[in-house]
């Protein structure tokens, strides 16, 4: 049986349209002003409500703007019901949101064919609202499936990357603590030229990936104590390359940075460097950025092949080539960070 709210504040208006309502098969709650008619709304389920403008207390229109406002009322079907039959009233009352709009004194079946259609159309609204929230519910579930697993695809992928370094360092005289130091440290120079935090996590976990490609240079090149010579040399620069064949298997934004940066990394700022002889801005900054603390990290590391350099002299290097290996904005960004690039180095020590 639905349930029809009837606010109107005449008794004789109530006792009329209760008579019919429930002559029809519909259960009535009366309410005289439209402040009774929102507490009924918050402790029953109305079906179609039919609202009285000129009210004391609250007026039908001030109910109206309410109930409809309220997303938790607004589907209800709510037909206007007064003695006032000018234009402009009842165009206000619509406005506001009613549904439909009934004169008094009533006639009987035209109330009657208003009343069952207005429920007829709430009944199909509720069952839009339902499918509605049952849709929205669905959406949230897949919605955070989909995250569930990105996070996993993610995971797994920067797994992927860890042991790729992992197999690298077995391959080269480098340690861990330098892959890992070079991604901290072009961290902190992403940061500082006003990265979003989420490419400056891109550039940490992708830059321990720029020598990658050493482990497809052979052992008696990659693992010459001395100085290599000039075919030897051709060879080991071959390892920019195989990097980013390695790595642009997948075009994933963490293994497309370290595609990038495995390509570019030895790239010189007046175009003498390897593989492809760039210059300038046609190196990609994230390249540019490694290059600088890549060669600053190995000057102040001891090798199998050299002694470690001193501060002073690694410092020195640095600003000497900018301009013409690195690029001289990310020197400067490099020098203003320089303690915090000493402090990475303190507590990433080499094992």
């Amino acid at each position: 049986m639905a349930t029809v709210l009837l606010c109107d504040d005449e008794l004789m208006n109530r006792k009329v349209a209760s008579k019919i309502l429930e002559k029809e098969g519909f259960s009535v709650i009366e309410a005289q002003n439209g402040k009774e008619a929102l507490e009924v709304l918050k402790s029953t389920k109305i079906d179609l409500i039919l609202m009285d403008l000129m009210m004391p207390i609250m007026d039908g229109y001030e109910a109206t703007k309410i109930i409809k406002e309220d997303d938790e009322f607004s589907t209800i079907p709510l037909i206007i019901i007064s003695a006032l039959s000018d234009k402009e009233a009842i165009t206000k009352g619509l406005e506001l949101g009613a549904d439909e709009y009934l004169t008094k004194p009533f006639d009987i079946v035209e109330f009657r064919l208003r009343i069952k259609n207005a429920i007829k159309i709430g009944i199909y609204q509720n069952m839009l609202k339902e499918h509605k929230s049952l849709l929205e519910i669905q959406v949230q579930e897949k919605t955070k499936e989909l995250q569930n697993a990105l996070t996993e695809v993610q995971k797994s992928e920067k797994d992927i990357i860890s042991i790729l370094s992992k197999t690298a360092e077995y391959r080269d005289n480098e340690t861990s603590a330098h892959t890992v130091r070079v991604g901290e440290m072009a961290g902190l120079i992403a940061q500082k030229l006003g990265w979003s935090e989420e490419d400056i996590e891109l550039i940490r976990l992708a830059a321990p990936m720029h020598d990658i490609g050493k482990i497809g240079i052979e052992d008696g090149v990659l693992l010459k104590p001395g100085k290599l010579d000039d075919d030897e040399f051709t060879i080991m620069k071959t390892h920019a390359a195989i990097g980013h064949s390695i790595l642009s298997q997948k075009e994933t934004p963490l293994l497309k940075l370290a595609a990038e940066i495995a390509h570019s990394h030895h790239e010189k700022y007046n175009g003498q460097g390897y593989p492809r002889g760039l210059r300038e801005d046609e190196i990609p900054i994230s390249g540019a950025i490694v290059a600088v603390v890549d060669v600053f990290d190995a000057l102040l590391s001891e090798r199998p092949y050299k002694k470690a350099f001193s501060l002073e002299k690694a410092i020195e290097i640095i600003k000497n080539d900018s301009g013409t290996h690195f690029h001289p904005m990310v020197v400067d960004l490099f020098l203003e960070s320089l303690d915090d690039i000493l402090e990475i180095r303190r507590s990433l020590n080499d094992v």
